[in-house]
C-alpha cells in the first residue's frame, strides 16, 4: 500500500502542477485578441504547424498575456503598469498601441522554439525597457520603438543579435539597469 501510495503521489502532483502551466483555451479573456485571430496565424504557418499543435501554440498564447507558474508575469501586466501615471487619453492611446504591438509579439513568440524569431530575452529587455521610461510620454515612445524593431525583425530587415540594452538605451535615451 505504501509502494502504491509513492508512485500515486508524484504522478498528481505532476498532474496537478501541468494543469497550473497549462491554460485552459476555454477561458479565453476578453482582454486580449480573439482566439480566431491567432488561429489564422497558426493556419498560415504551415512550418510551425509541423512542430507545434494548435492548442499548444494557443496555449502559449495565453501564456504571453497571462503568465503562468514558470513565467508569472503577463503582457496584460504590463498594461496595468503603464496605467498608473497615465492621464486618461495617455491611457487610451497606450492602451492601442500595447494591443497592437501585444498581438504581434505574441503571435511570433508563442511559435515553437525552434522557428521563432521573439524570444524571452527579448521580452524581458522589452518589458524593461517600457517600464523604465520615466513618464507616459516617454513610455509611448518605448512602445513605439519596440513596434518599429519588431516590424524590421519579422520582415527581416533587423537582426535577433540587434536586439539588446545598448539600443534601446541609446535610442531612448535612458539607463536600463542603472549599470547594473
Amino acid at each position: 500500500m505504501l509502494v502504491r501510495f509513492k508512485i500515486i503521489l508524484p504522478g498528481l502532483l505532476s498532474v496537478s502542477l501541468m494543469s497550473c502551466l497549462s491554460p485552459q483555451l476555454s477561458q479565453w479573456p476578453d482582454s486580449i485578441p480573439p482566439m480566431q485571430v491567432f488561429v489564422q496565424v497558426y493556419e498560415e504557418d504551415s512550418q510551425n504547424q509541423r512542430l507545434q499543435s494548435r492548442q499548444e501554440y494557443l496555449e502559449w498564447v495565453l501564456v504571453f498575456y497571462r503568465g503562468n507558474l514558470v513565467y508569472p508575469t503577463g503582457w496584460l501586466d504590463l498594461n496595468s503598469y503603464v496605467h498608473a501615471d497615465a492621464t486618461p487619453a495617455q491611457t487610451s492611446l497606450l492602451d492601442k498601441q500595447l494591443a497592437v504591438l501585444g498581438a504581434a509579439i505574441a503571435a511570433e513568440w508563442s511559435r515553437d522554439n525552434s522557428v521563432r524569431r521573439i524570444d524571452n530575452r527579448m521580452l524581458s529587455l522589452w518589458g524593461s525597457v517600457v517600464q523604465s521610461a520615466p513618464t507616459p510620454e516617454r513610455q509611448q515612445l518605448s512602445v513605439t520603438v519596440i513596434q518599429e524593431d519588431v516590424d524590421n525583425l519579422l520582415s527581416g530587415n533587423l537582426n535577433a543579435v540587434n536586439i539588446r540594452q545598448q539600443r534601446y538605451e541609446e535610442k531612448l535615451e535612458i539607463d536600463l539597469f542603472d549599470g547594473f
